[in-house]
């Protein structure tokens, strides 16, 4: 009998690799990326993915269900931009984000739906804190807020609470998780004692963090939630 199935989007690196190594020890995971994962690993497969290309991520699902019942789909992967006043912000550069961060979220929820719905499965988008506030670093100033990279995951936030209300009588559940500061993102290491002293928990999070909060909500824990997003940022946003 084959294992069940986890997918992770930008699972090559990061909390998308953190996702894997999590998952692996239970499903077959494959991970669908513009780049394979740093080492090998058991029960990983890796599928080049473009998940701003509508085919690529078609073609990912259709290789995951090859392997098993896809019963998860972690979506991590995105992209960020120098941050910089937004006059001065090209028409290539916002399109560029929106592509990538919030189109690739919908061409990937897209293509996943028809496999969840055979398990009654989960699917998980990890989002940023910078949804929630509008700026995209605990010491972002105001002339650069990113604003592209901000709406681009405000709308994942929108778009989980609408794919959550539309496939939950169909058994699956949409959840999202909201990453604060996290080590080895897209933070300098250099710049992690400043950001610590901004944070009350005192530190930075992990990537390994963050796939626990994803393999809560994908668990039989969770399973009275959906259409939730789930902050986890040491208590620098608290709704």
């Amino acid at each position: 009998m084959k294992k069940p199935v986890a997918v992770i989007t930008g699972g090559a690196s990061n909390i998308g690799w953190a996702c894997a190594q999590n998952f692996s020890a239970t499903h077959s995971v494959v991970i669908g990326d513009l780049k394979p994962p740093p080492e090998k690993a058991d029960n990983v497969s890796f599928i080049e993915t473009d998940v701003a290309d509508f085919n690529d991520a078609g073609a990912m699902m259709r290789y995951a269900a090859d392997q098993g019942p896809v019963e998860a789909v972690i979506h991590c992967a995105a992209i960020t931009a120098p941050a910089k006043p937004v006059e001065e912000i090209t028409p290539d550069e916002w399109v560029r984000i929106i592509n990538v961060n919030l189109n690739g979220a919908f061409f990937v929820a897209q293509a996943a739906i028809p496999y969840l719905c055979q398990t009654a499965g989960s699917l998980v988008m990890i989002a940023s804190r910078a949804a929630r506030t509008g700026y995209a670093a605990l010491s972002a100033s105001p002339s650069g807020t990113k604003p592209h990279y901000c709406a681009s995951k405000a709308g994942v936030l929108s778009l989980v609470k609408s794919l959550a209300i539309e496939l939950a009588p169909k058994g699956v559940r949409v959840n999202a998780v909201v990453p604060g500061s996290i080590e080895g993102t897209m933070i300098p290491k250099e710049r992690w004692p400043e950001l610590s002293q901004k944070i009350p928990l005192g530190r930075l999070g992990t990537p390994t963090e963050i796939a626990e909060a994803v393999r809560f909500l994908t668990s039989s824990a969770a399973r009275y939630i959906t259409g939730h997003s789930l902050d986890v940022n040491g208590g620098t946003w608290m709704n």
